[in-house]
């Protein structure tokens, strides 16, 4: 009995040791600095010069957010395409970083949140986008609500809204595709351009489904 007692007093005070652990992290918050900074909320600036993908840093920018130069003005290096192929949740993921405000760079490619406006020079990718996604070559989006925007290819797993470019993709979503060559496979809006592809029919200049 006794050493049945002291195993659960012992396993106690581990979990509240454990708990407490968690919740003694501290979220430093400024005014500036760099994302590459672990735990830190930026109200005005953050700045840095490469992100990363599967790195939770917790890091939280309110404001403009900064990369010069970013891993993304290398994407036509590869295949320009690492986003998600199977159906993921939200729900719990843990972000690398979360912007609330404008994102510019030469090319951001993390695991990021992004709720404004997020603007590459030549490839970026996000994990989710509320808003606005403009990249010059490849625009990369697991999740987007809202508008993607790029002069090459636009892809996305999940999407509602409006996605603008020479190559646009998407797997599961619905709204407004507009390019050269428009690919869904489980959508619900219009495509408008040279070749639309939708799970019920491929058609030039335009292609559509309701249901």
């Amino acid at each position: 009995m006794n050493k049945l007692f002291l195993s659960a007093l012992l396993t106690f005070f581990t979990c509240c040791s454990l708990a407490f652990s968690q919740e003694s992290i501290t979220v430093k918050k400024r005014a500036i600095g760099t994302f590459h900074t672990s735990n830190t909320e930026y109200n005005g600036l953050s700045f840095g010069f490469g992100s990363t993908m599967a790195d939770s840093r917790n890091v939280k920018t309110n404001g403009v957010r900064l990369e010069v130069p970013g891993i993304g003005i290398i994407s036509f290096m590869g295949n320009g395409f690492p986003n998600a192929t199977e159906p993921f949740d939200l729900s719990d993921f843990k972000y690398s970083e979360v912007i609330n405000g404008v994102n510019l760079s030469t090319g951001s490619w993390c695991d990021c949140n992004y709720n404004g406006w997020t603007i590459a020079a030549v490839g970026q990718y996000g994990k989710l986008g509320k808003g606005l996604s403009l990249a010059g070559g490849w625009n990369i989006i697991d999740k987007q609500n809202g508008v993607q925007l790029s002069i090459i290819a636009n892809s996305s797993y999940y999407m509602s809204g409006v996605q603008i470019s020479a190559f646009n993709f998407i797997h599961s979503g619905t709204g407004l595709q507009i390019g050269l060559l428009n690919r869904s496979r489980n959508f619900k809006g219009m495509q408008l351009g040279l070749w639309n592809v939708n799970q019920k029919r491929s058609l030039p200049i335009i292609n559509w489904n309701f249901d």
